[in-house]
């Protein structure tokens, strides 16, 4: 494994235009501030826009700053300034971008039974059930507003609406998929990987095309930016997943055992335990969350270790990272090529 791994590093590296990707985590956590404080007065101008009805608009304010780190933003107007030379245009895509976030993990989060997101109480904890449905909702129609009020030109409006619109039923698949998938007691790595690209690496591909076409790139660079927004972000749900046995995720760690969630740890654990360990595996997580118990979530973390599971799922993180370099070869050469390459490597090994 280690040759292995080592090679493809080596690969890598011989990748002029990826050579900065081992910038600190730090310049990039830096970046996205920059662009959490950018987009700070749209996100307030949209909270004008809610009728002050009991516990609507508190819920829209609620979800609203309960933070994120701004990565699809990030990812947007990065691209926008690789082609036009300026971020700036692209915010207000990137705002609504960041209400589709709100809308999608407020729903996640019902859909998982989650009550904790970034540390805090989830918005149906906090608000019930009903009403965080409608808080989601809200969030759609304030995406489209964004869109729709900004100073684009009418085509360009019509085509980020469009892009929204197609990348949304792409993740609403890949939802549909997920909860599926946890129903599945023989998952392979190919539904996952086919429930991930369609679920988060489709997000990715709306706010990197999103940026792309603002910034004015032609058909076959957007072409090179949604190849490597899938991989990247089937990579970035990868990692996701592991930091969730880490606890790091502002929710109680395990929680995607506790949901039943076929992750990739969780293949390759039932690929490769025991029968009496794969038995006990789906037990688990064919129980309800609320019947399991943190001796069970710790049994199923130190079967990932001995099945050498995380090591298996960070490798194949770090692999679609080198497939999505393929398609950034072809990106203009900028300083934000090269941001874009540490915001890529940062979603494939961030720790928090």
């Amino acid at each position: 494994m280690k040759g292995r791994r080592s090679t493809r590093m080596a690969d890598l590296t011989r990748l002029p235009a990826i050579q900065l990707v081992m910038g600190s985590d730090e310049d990039v956590e830096s970046f996205l501030q920059t662009v959490d404080r950018q987009l700070e007065p749209y996100l307030k101008r949209s909270l004008t826009c809610i009728p002050a009805e009991d516990g609507l608009k508190e819920g829209v304010s609620y979800q609203v700053h309960s933070g994120g780190k701004r990565i699809r933003a990030a990812l947007c107007v990065t691209v926008c300034e690789l082609f036009c030379g300026s971020s700036q245009r692209a915010l207000c895509f990137a705002v609504a971008l960041e209400h589709l976030q709100n809308f999608s993990l407020i729903h996640d989060d019902i859909a998982d039974g989650d009550p904790q997101r970034r540390g805090q109480a989830s918005a149906w904890a906090c608000f019930g059930l009903a009403q965080a449905i409608t808080l989601g909702d809200v969030f759609v129609a304030l995406s489209a507003i964004s869109i729709l009020e900004s100073t684009y030109s009418q085509q360009l409006k019509l085509r980020l609406m469009q892009l929204a619109a197609q990348w949304g039923l792409e993740m609403a698949e890949g939802q549909s998929l997920d909860i599926q998938l946890r129903a599945n007691n023989t998952p392979s790595v190919e539904a996952y990987l086919e429930c991930t690209r369609k679920k988060t690496g489709a997000f990715l591909a709306m706010a990197m095309l999103g940026g792309g076409m603002i910034g004015g790139a032609r058909e076959k660079e957007l072409s090179a930016l949604k190849e490597f927004a899938l991989l990247a972000g089937t990579a970035f749900q990868i990692r996701d997943d592991l930091l969730d046995l880490l606890g790091s995720k502002g929710r109680p760690l395990g929680s995607d055992i506790l949901e039943g969630k076929r992750t990739l740890p969780v293949i390759h654990a039932l690929q490769h335990a025991s029968d009496a360990e794969r038995s006990r595996l789906l037990s688990i997580l064919n129980t309800p969350r609320v019947a399991n118990t943190a001796d069970e979530v710790q049994w199923v973390c130190q079967l990932y270790q001995q099945t050498g599971a995380i090591e298996y799922a960070e490798g194949l993180s770090e692999h679609l990272i080198e497939q999505a370099s393929v398609h950034f070869r072809t990106l203009p050469e900028r300083k934000a090529k090269y941001r874009l390459a540490r915001i890529a490597t940062y979603l494939s090994q961030r720790r928090h």
